[in-house]
């Protein structure tokens, strides 16, 4: 298996390198410009800053140590057959080199297999647009969200939180599913849509058993996972509703029945730990969003509502430790671009307020992890600030861009995000940052198992388009 990882490794280098030494070319146009290619090369390498203190995962990884040293190959293609028919496909390869750096020997063939080499299709569609009638037919991403940081009516889509969990930006962390989209456009202003994943379901991808952000009893090499099969009864199904009011507020509606994309812990006979498996009941979720610029304050205010039906949640209590509660989640959010005495161009400011409540009896708030302990609170609250200010006058042709992004979690716990991104023209980006956990003092909360795995890294992307 040594010897097959290094053949993946070369190949994939040696491909990444012929995609660099075209330069932007591949970033061209074919058949009487019909057919148009682009893509990226990127390579993000992370090291731990802490020692672990034992038992949160990710325990083999020591401060210093580079945790993760992944490398990409994406190339995007859209063939226009004529202005109301169009093909799209995405194809994205990737090496992890980590296995390779750490040692082969300290983790299990299965983990290896499934998050070394990344070798997929990620969208492939047709676009056919008839009139007032748009369809989107393969497989694909949908988008219904407001929020950044956190997920609320982004439902469409599951996530792959293998490799670097939730902190990379949601467009590269889906995962497609062949779908059938249609836009009907009612007026100028109002569109209703309907979203049907017929004979799929995929569930969220979390890391295998010794990797740096495994989760003790998930992934790969912990408890299996129940496997649905592909027929029509375990698709997802929904709508929405979308609507311009005035000038310029944007609003939405929408209903979605799904199987819960995260997992819960089901436990046919509790006694007997063999029969334990993970599994995604079905939930339905209706909400809504909203967006408007108000030109006053020079600020757009957005956000997003969404009733979980029948969300399910591990509970040791239950028979089978399976309990379902009826949940309100909300966000609301501000962003606006401010002038600040650190630089003379203007800065973005933008902040989000989450909020959610168990309607259920017995309540136990489970919005990204369980923060309150349970029966003493049913609500949860996270608060979260970005500030982003751009230099393009210090050297030329370079956009220098810091920021700090913090994720606040009312227990007292949390996660910030400095950063320094570097743009040299339309290709290169190059970003150093660091990503700092805190926990509760009790233990609970999303936050606390992350409490040890402060790392710092640098991303570096090259783009062809």
């Amino acid at each position: 298996m040594k010897e097959r990882g290094g053949i993946g490794f070369g190949f994939f280098v040696l491909t990444a390198l012929s995609f660099c030494f075209t330069g932007s070319s591949l970033a061209y146009t074919l058949m009487d410009g019909n057919f148009e290619l682009k893509g990226f090369v990127r390579n993000i390498t992370a090291v731990r800053t802490e020692n672990p203190k034992g038992g949160l995962g990710g325990d083999q990884f020591k401060s210093g140590e580079v945790e993760l040293s992944k490398s990409f190959l994406q190339a995007e293609g859209t063939y226009t057959i004529k202005p109301t028919l169009k093909v799209y496909g995405r194809w994205r390869g990737a090496y992890d080199a980590v296995f390779d750096i750490k040692g082969e020997e300290k983790f299990s063939q299965a983990v290896i297999d499934d998050q070394r080499l990344e070798n997929e299709v990620q969208e492939l569609y047709v676009d056919i647009q008839q009139g007032s009638l748009f369809l989107r037919l393969g497989k694909q991403q949908v988008v219904w969200g407001e929020s950044d940081g956190l997920r609320l009516a982004d439902i469409i889509n599951p996530l792959d939180f293998r490799w670097h969990y939730f902190l990379e930006d949601w467009q590269d962390i889906r995962q497609g599913l062949p779908m059938i989209r249609a836009i009907y456009g009612v007026t100028a202003k109002t569109d209703l849509e309907f979203v049907w994943a017929p004979v799929s379901f995929k569930p969220a991808k979390f890391a295998g058993a010794g990797t740096y952000w495994e989760f003790p009893g998930a992934g790969v090499g912990g408890i299996p996972e129940k496997k649905y099969d592909t027929n029509i009864r375990n698709g997802s199904v929904g709508g929405k509703i979308k609507t311009t009011l005035g000038t310029g507020f944007d609003v939405s509606l929408y209903d979605y029945y799904h199987r819960f994309e995260s997992p819960t812990l089901s436990a046919p006979n509790p006694i007997d730990p063999t029969t334990w498996e993970f599994v995604h009941p079905f939930v339905n979720s209706i909400g809504g969003t909203f967006n408007v610029f108000v030109n006053p304050v020079k600020t757009v205010f957005r956000g997003e509502a969404v009733y979980n039906k029948d969300e399910p949640h591990t509970d040791f209590t239950k028979p089978e430790f399976i309990s379902k509660k009826n949940t309100f989640s909300f966000m609301l959010g501000a962003d606006r671009p401010t002038r600040l005495p650190i630089n003379s161009e203007s800065s973005l400011l933008s902040f989000q307020v989450f909020q959610k409540m168990v309607l259920s009896e017995d309540p136990t708030t489970v919005m990204f992890g369980d923060s309150a302990a349970p029966g003493e609170k049913d609500t949860q609250t996270m608060i979260t600030g970005l500030i982003m200010t751009s230099y393009n006058y210090l050297i030329p042709s370079v956009i220098l861009t810091p920021s700090v992004f913090v994720v606040y979690d009312v227990i007292g716990a949390g996660w910030a995000r400095p950063m320094v991104n570097l743009k040299y023209g339309d290709n290169l980006s190059v970003s150093l940052a660091y990503n700092k956990f805190w926990g509760h003092k009790d233990g609970r909360g999303f936050f606390d198992p992350f409490s040890d795995r402060s790392e710092a890294y640098l991303d570096v992307k090259y783009s062809f388009q």
